[in-house]
């Protein structure tokens, strides 16, 4: 059944996490490596995270929305200071014309793009810094660097198994990446997602851990964030993808039952 989103405060919401991480302890015992206590890693990051995310959310709301509609509030403001321009009839049709070019790209603004905006805010706000980005291709999105990774392997890359022989899962697991050594594949860090008008994802694989969910909706120019939610994935909440052939990529997708509102909580 879905889980009620609204009227929850910030201990609530920390408390139907935990016991969504406590739901999913089957898939972090089997986790790579076992000698990391995945379960204990994923709690002590949800008691950290999710109370600040709580404190912030509605600052990064309103950023978002700030940076998305800049250009449109730009627009507004250049139609009643043109007016009172002393400048070159060139000059003013030339600043037009950018403004023109400017709204054509706002029209191609993509998920990971806000998804940079909202990882920006987040790093920038952090009360310790010790929440940092991880590469673009690497999940989860941002981890706490002061967290004791030290048994994880470096990391490697392995051919993958198809699901169906049993084998994937055995080689999956947290690793050590890159000359920063950054922590990927763990399932005690933040992976953030941004949907538009619904809460309908799709990924290249079933990752436990914290996601966080940016909803907005784009109307007549204007970006508006409708909510920011969080929730706590285990394996079980992903569907695959039916593939076409036996060559196609396999993806995974999940909805927003899970998932907790933040701002309802703050």
């Amino acid at each position: 059944m879905p889980q009620k989103r609204h009227g929850k405060s910030r201990m609530d919401v920390l408390s139907g996490i935990v016991a969504q991480i406590k739901s999913a302890k089957r898939d972090l015992d089997k986790y790579q490596p076992h000698e990391v206590d995945w379960n204990q890693h994923a709690v002590a990051a949800a008691e950290e995270l999710v109370p600040w995310l709580s404190t912030v959310v509605h600052g990064m709301k309103d950023y978002v929305q700030d940076v998305l509609n800049a250009p449109a509030l730009l627009r507004s403001l250049w139609g009643t200071i043109r007016k009172h321009v002393d400048l070159p009839t060139e000059q003013i049709e030339a600043f037009d014309r950018q403004l023109t070019l400017d709204d054509v790209l706002r029209e191609s603004v993509t998920g990971e793009v806000i998804s940079n905006v909202v990882t920006k805010y987040l790093i920038e706000h952090h009360p310790t810094a010790s929440l940092k980005s991880n590469g673009r291709s690497d999940y989860p999105d941002l981890f706490l660097s002061d967290r004791d990774y030290t048994l994880l392997p470096v990391f490697k890359r392995i051919k993958k198994i198809p699901l169906k022989e049993g084998k994937a899962e055995e080689q999956y697991g947290a690793s050590i990446k890159g000359s920063h050594k950054r922590p990927v594949r763990i399932p005690d860090g933040l992976e953030i997602k941004t949907c538009r008008d619904r809460i309908a994802v799709d990924c290249h694989h079933p990752h436990a851990g914290l996601h966080l969910i940016l909803l907005f909706s784009h109307s007549k120019r204007i970006f508006n964030v409708s909510d920011v939610r969080i929730g706590f994935l285990r394996h079980e909440d992903y569907r695959e993808s039916n593939r076409n052939t036996t060559a196609t990529t396999v993806k995974y997708s999940f909805n927003g039952d899970r998932f907790l509102s933040l701002l309802s909580s703050s």
